[in-house]
C-alpha cells in the first residue's frame, strides 16, 4: 500500500499526461531529457554492466553479445512486451525482440527459465545478441527501447515505451589465437552465440555477477564415422578426444594451474564438486593486454607448466581429460579479462586459421550423440571452408592444422 501510494503521489507531482487507450492504459514514450518537468515514470530500470565487444564469426558476420540487467521497480507485475536495440547515433534499430524470442532471453535472477513478466521488485537479465553484416558500420553506442505494461503505474501510464541501458561499444583489439588442438572433426560444442550453457552462465561470485564463459567452447571430437565415442560410455578412454595434446594458443605466462584431480566417470555430472574444482585440472595463461585463457578438465598429472612459467605458442601444456564438473571428456576453453576462471568477464577472441568441414544440426543432436554414441546429425550440403581471424561458432566441426 505504501509503494502504491508513493506511485500515485509521483503521478500527481508532474508526470506527463497522455490520452488513454480503450483499455484504460496509455502509450507514452520516455526520453532521456533531464529538464525539470520532463521526468518520466519508468517501471523498468536497467543497465549494461559489461560492454559488448564486436568480433567476426565463422559465419562471416559481425557479432555483439552482452547482457542487459533490468529490475521491475514497482509494487506490481510488469510485462515486457518488446525490446529494440538502437544505434544511439543514427537511431536505427540493429535488433528487435518480441513474443517467444523475447521471452526466451529474459532470465530472472536465480532462474534458468525464460519469462516476459517480472514480479514486483524482481530482477532479471536479458541476453542480447546483435548480428551485423561484415561491411556494416558497428555502432559506437547502443541504447535499448523497452515497451512495458506495468500493473502498478500512475494513472494513464500503464503502457509506456522507455529507453535505458545506454552503453559504449568496446571496440578493443582482440587476440588472435593459434589452434589449441591438432586434427580433424573437433566439435565446437556450446559455443557462441546463443548456446545457453555457457553464454548464459551467470555466476554470483565475491559479491557481484560475472559471465566468464560468455564465449567459451567445449571441444569434443568425432571419429571418421562421426561418433564421439565407441564402446563402453563410462570409460573415458573410449572417447575420440581423450588424451589428445593441448597446445598453448599464444605466448604467455602461467598464472594458475591444478593437476591432481581424478578422472570422473563419463555419463553424468559428478556430485559434490566445489566451485574451485569445477574446472578440474586446468591452466590459466596470461597472454597480455588484459586477456587470459582458461583451459579446463585435463588429465591428472598431465599439466606441464607451473605458475610463473613462460610458455610459447604451440607448446604442449596438457592432455584432454574428464576432470572436474564434466559429463564427457572434452577441452573447455575460454578467454577472459582476469586470472580467475570464475570471477572474470568473458572476452571474445579469434583463431588465426581453421577449416569448417561440417555443422552439427543442433545442440539436441550433439547431446544425443554424446549421450548415446549415435553418429552426429549434420547439416546437409555444407561446403567446407577455410577461415582466418574469426571466432569458431557453436556446433562448427573444425579441422586444426599446424
Amino acid at each position: 500500500m505504501v509503494t502504491v501510494l508513493a506511485v500515485v503521489a509521483l503521478a500527481a507531482a508532474g508526470c506527463g499526461d497522455s490520452d488513454d487507450d480503450a483499455d484504460g492504459s496509455s502509450s507514452t514514450s520516455s526520453s532521456n531529457a533531464t529538464e525539470v518537468g520532463n521526468e518520466q515514470f519508468t517501471p523498468i530500470v536497467g543497465a549494461v554492466e559489461f560492454a559488448p565487444v564486436p568480433f567476426e564469426g565463422s559465419d562471416g558476420k559481425v557479432h555483439l553479445v552482452y547482457e542487459l540487467s533490468v529490475t521491475n521497480f514497482t509494487s506490481g507485475s510488469t510485462k515486457i512486451e518488446g525490446l529494440k536495440i538502437l544505434d544511439e547515433g543514427s537511431g536505427r534499430a540493429v535488433g528487435e525482440l518480441t513474443g517467444d524470442a523475447l521471452n526466451s532471453r529474459v532470465q530472472p535472477a536465480g532462474s534458468r527459465d525464460g519469462t516476459d513478466v517480472l514480479a514486483a521488485g524482481e530482477a532479471a537479465t536479458i541476453f542480447l545478441h546483435v548480428t551485423l553484416d561484415k561491411d556494416a558500420t558497428v555502432p559506437d553506442k547502443l541504447i535499448h527501447e523497452v515497451s512495458v505494461n506495468a500493473e502498478a503505474a500512475p494513472p494513464g501510464q500503464n503502457r509506456i515505451t522507455e529507453r535505458l541501458g545506454e552503453v559504449d561499444v568496446d571496440d578493443r583489439t582482440l587476440p588472435v589465437l593459434s589452434a589449441p588442438l591438432r586434427g580433424e572433426r573437433y566439435i565446437a560444442a556450446d559455443g557462441c552465440c546463443d548456446a545457453v550453457r555457457h553464454t548464459r552462465a551467470i555466476l554470483p561470485v565475491d559479491g557481484q555477477t560475472y559471465v566468464a564463459q560468455r564465449y567459451a567452447i567445449d571441444y569434443e571430437q568425432a571419429d571418421d564415422q562421426f561418433k564421439i565415442f565407441t564402446g563402453d560410455p563410462k570409460d573415458p578412454k573410449n572417447y575420440e578426444i581423450f588424451g589428445k595434446e593441448v597446445y598453448a594458443v599464444a605466448d604467455g605466462t602461467v598464472v594458475g594451474t591444478k593437476n591432481d584431480l581424478p578422472e570422473q566417470e563419463p555419463g553424468t555430472f559428478p556430485s559434490g564438486i566445489s566451485l574451485q574444482d569445477a574446472d578440474g585440472n586446468y591452466v590459466v595463461l596470461d597472454i597480455g593486454n588484459g586477456f587470459y585463457v582458461n583451459y579446463a578438465h585435463m588429465q591428472p598429472g598431465s599439466v606441464k607448466p607451473k605458475v610463473g612459467d613462460k610458455v610459447t605458442k604451440g607448446d604442449v601444456i596438457g592432455l584432454v581429460g574428464n576432470t572436474g564438473n564434466s559429463v564427457a571428456p572434452h577441452l573447455h576453453l575460454h578467454v577472459m579479462n582476469g586470472p580467475s576462471p570464475l570471477a572474470s568477464q568473458g572476452l571474445p577472441a579469434v583463431y588465426d586459421k581453421f577449416a569448417v568441414t561440417a555443422q552439427v544440426a543442433s545442440t539436441a543432436d550433439f547431446d544425443a550423440s554424446e549421450g548415446t554414441g549415435i553418429p552426429l546429425k549434420l547439416v546437409p550440403g555444407l561446403t567446407p571452408s577455410d577461415h582466418e581471424d574469426e571466432m569458431i561458432l557453436d556446433q562448427n566441426l573444425v579441422t586444426f592444422t599446424d
